[in-house]
């Protein structure tokens, strides 16, 4: 019944984590490995991925009827939903490993790739992403819960289904309790988050507390870091330097200003004494001749004095 019902042609949400572990749903003691990774990068943007690996045993359950891992387990549908969606990768073991991806051009998206990734009972109930862009830093957060034994089938929820099996005579409560059951006993999520600036964290629900061997606990989601905005720090520190340098500048002109205002109040200064004020000589002319020196006037008799003698003091008289 249940492999007719992964098979059947039908009506879901884009629910990837519930679509996954059908595989654990076929045949208990199969195991199912899923890793969701936020990646957030510097402008907002960032990919959320969703890594699977299906055990040898939930593979083989899934062919058990002859058909291919890729129609067992149908994400077709997903594309509409702008998801990415990679194929199955099998290893030698017997494994299987699928690799889904959806871009987000900002944080505020991730809230919505994770309801359309989780449903309204998946094991993510709250998961998104912030941004908090200041003038010095930038602050990034991813924040939320893993919550595998809060979780359900979802079958009690799809009235279609519901009615399917009603009318042949099946619960749908109670296969919706056993397959979680199920679920919760294979089926194991991690959360990786990858913000700017710091190394990728990984949290995991503890192994065997709440939820069987491996279902977990609840696991609460919680990474931050904070990125320097370097350009703008560098932009202020030079708008600073420039500023600085500008009254500098003001200032040296002020006090050159100040003192030639000084002295041109002062006037000229005066001319040394004993010394002749001289004239500036016009460009092309000739200088002019030095001052012709006038001889001494002749004495009495027409004798001149002797140089060193005073003209004014008469000679001494020879009588007594």
């Amino acid at each position: 019944m249940i492999r007719q019902w992964l098979r059947a042609p039908r009506r879901r949400s884009a629910r990837v984590v519930l679509a996954i572990v059908a595989l654990a749903l076929i045949l208990a003691g199969c195991t199912v490995d899923a890793t969701v990774t936020v990646v957030v990068r510097a402008d907002g943007s960032g990919v959320v991925r969703v890594r699977v690996v299906a055990d040898a045993e939930a593979v083989k359950a899934a062919e058990s009827g002859g058909a291919a891992l890729e129609q067992a387990v149908r994400l077709a549908d997903l594309g509409d939903s702008g998801w990415t969606i990679g194929s199955w990768v099998k290893a030698d073991d017997g494994s299987a490993m699928i690799v889904l991806s959806h871009r987000f051009e900002s944080v505020d998206q991730v809230a919505g790739i994770v309801t359309g990734l989780n449903g309204k009972t998946g094991p993510l109930p709250s998961l998104r992403a912030t941004r908090d862009a200041g003038f010095f830093s930038t602050e990034y957060g991813v924040k939320g819960s893993i919550d595998i034994p809060g979780a359900t089938a979802g079958l009690a929820d799809d009235a279609e289904l519901g009615a399917k099996l009603g009318a042949l005579g099946v619960d749908v409560n109670i296969i919706d309790q056993q397959l979680l059951a199920q679920i919760q006993s294979s089926f194991t999520l991690q959360v990786v988050v990858k913000l700017p600036g710091r190394a990728a964290v990984t949290f995991a629900p503890k192994i065997g507390s709440q939820a069987g061997a491996r279902g977990g606990s609840v696991a609460t989601v919680d990474a931050s870091s904070s990125m320097r905005n370097t350009e703008r720090i560098l932009f202020l520190v030079a708008t600073a330097g420039f500023a600085v340098l500008a009254i500098l500048v003001w200032r040296r002109g002020g006090r050159r200003r100040a003192r030639r205002r000084t002295s041109r109040g002062r006037g000229p200064s005066p001319a040394p004494q004993g010394t002749a004020a001289r004239t500036p000589t016009p460009r092309g002319a000739a200088p002019a001749p030095p001052p012709r020196r006038v001889p001494p006037s002749a004495g009495p008799g027409g004798q001149t004095p002797p140089r060193g003698s005073n003209p004014g003091t008469r000679p001494a008289s020879g009588r007594s």
